[in-house]
């Protein structure tokens, strides 16, 4: 069924064919990419939410948004500092973007550029990585918003902890931030280390946004995270590894390979379907993997059920509301999904990998806008942190791996799946 969801969906994308008819290359795709992003870096102002529209209004707000946006961008041409992630949920009284999706949004971009090659010939590339290491470290050392503690209600300064460590340290491995910066930068490691470790949840794992129940999704983004800190020579708690990763495993039907979208404290199963899950099937199998408790068997179930879910992910993507049945998909899953699976691909054997990066590459060309942009929300802005995200998907055959975790993590474990 996805295969020929793809191609109807490829003829009708004016994005996805090059005006010689051809389809673009990957790297044509990536350049198209950079370029976008680094017009797109900002100078944040505080702007005002939008609610639920008709279609209609909905579309006339889009035109005046992307308008607004060209104007702001322009104007940061020197000044821009971030890449804020933009959703519905926004704090304070005059209802800005939380600190969490400015540093989170801004950390997946300039991860993004610093893995593309060519970072010290592209003008703005480079400079664009360093002033937002800057930001970040700022935002950590000022921002409330991202201080440790523990989480109270709605909270998702853990998605801006878990990507402002990943891009950090990242950066500090390839050596491109300048001396100082670099100084602080492994400083704001230490402190990012603090901060995953209080905003843990009970019992172990990570949420999105509450302190009640792991999320798949999240803990595996802070888990394979946490790897990388561990292989850059920061301490990493076994415990906490170890929490998570138990979490993980609760949060698994072994039967199907589907995963809860929440994992309550002490659960032992669920009813969820892989479609349901098939945005965060990769990501969470992908954090089991590299911490040894995962057969490549498994891995390629949850890549399978990415492409035999993506309908179901398509019908939610750049659509308004959140959590909306059958399968109460966000439409932010979208190109999230393809980026773990991207690079879950790549830890399948070697045989297995032409095929399903075509497959992936397919429907990648399948949802890119006519700008060579990507995006699966209604804000314009959201194209950013999207397009980041298919960027480092089309890259994943030349990026490193997640390094896998070096301490045994779950002693006594069995593997999943009859491992």
């Amino acid at each position: 069924m996805w295969k020929i969801l793809c191609v109807c969906a490829l003829t009708a994308a004016p994005g996805a064919i090059a005006q010689d008819g051809a389809a673009p290359t990957n790297d044509q795709l990536a350049e198209r990419a950079v370029e976008l992003l680094l017009e797109k870096f900002e100078s944040y102002q505080p702007d005002r939410p939008v609610g639920r529209l008709s279609e209609k209004r909905l579309s006339a707000w889009q035109t005046s948004e992307r308008e607004r946006l060209e104007e702001l961008h322009e104007d940061s041409k020197g000044l821009g500092a971030e890449w804020p992630y933009e959703g519905v949920y926004r704090v304070g009284p005059d209802g800005r973007i939380p600190a969490g999706y400015r540093v989170g949004g801004t950390a997946i971009v300039a991860e993004g550029l610093l893995e593309f090659p060519g970072l010290e010939k592209r003008d703005g590339q480079l400079e664009a990585v360093r002033r937002a290491a800057k930001f970040i470290i700022r935002m950590l050392d000022e921002d409330l918003g991202l201080a440790p503690g523990p989480k109270r209600g709605y909270d998702v300064r853990g998605w801006g902890h878990t990507y402002a460590l990943s891009f950090l340290l990242r950066a500090l491995e390839k050596g491109t931030l300048e001396k100082g910066t670099a100084k602080s930068a492994r400083e704001a490691v230490e402190h990012l280390l603090v901060c995953l470790k209080v905003n843990e949840i009970p019992e172990g794992g990570w949420n999105y946004a509450s302190n009640s129940t792991a999320s798949p999704f999240q803990t595996g983004a802070t888990l394979l995270t946490l790897y990388r800190a561990q292989a850059g020579g920061f301490g990493v708690e076994e415990a906490l590894v170890t929490r998570g990763l138990e979490a993980l495993q609760r949060g698994r039907r072994d039967d199907t390979g589907a995963w809860s979208y929440s994992v309550r404290p002490g659960q032992s199963g669920h009813r969820e379907e892989m479609h349901a899950s098939s945005a965060r099937a990769a990501i969470a199998e992908l954090a089991l993997h590299h911490g040894g408790l995962s057969t490549p068997k498994d891995l390629r179930r949850a890549v399978d059920g990415f492409f035999d879910g993506w309908e179901h992910l398509l019908k939610r993507k750049s659509q308004q509301g959140t959590h909306v049945g059958p399968y109460s998909i966000a439409p932010y899953y979208f190109f999230f999904g393809h980026g773990y699976v991207a690079h879950a691909i790549e830890v399948l054997p070697e045989n297995q990998r032409p095929e399903l990066r075509a497959q992936l590459r397919k429907v990648l060309l399948a949802t890119r806008d006519e700008d060579g942009s990507w995006n699966d929300r209604i804000f314009p802005r959201t194209s950013a942190y999207c397009t980041a995200m298919v960027l480092m998907a089309l890259r994943a055959p030349e990026l490193p791996r997640f390094p896998d975790w070096k301490t045994p993590a779950v002693k006594g474990s069995k593997l999943p799946g009859g491992g």
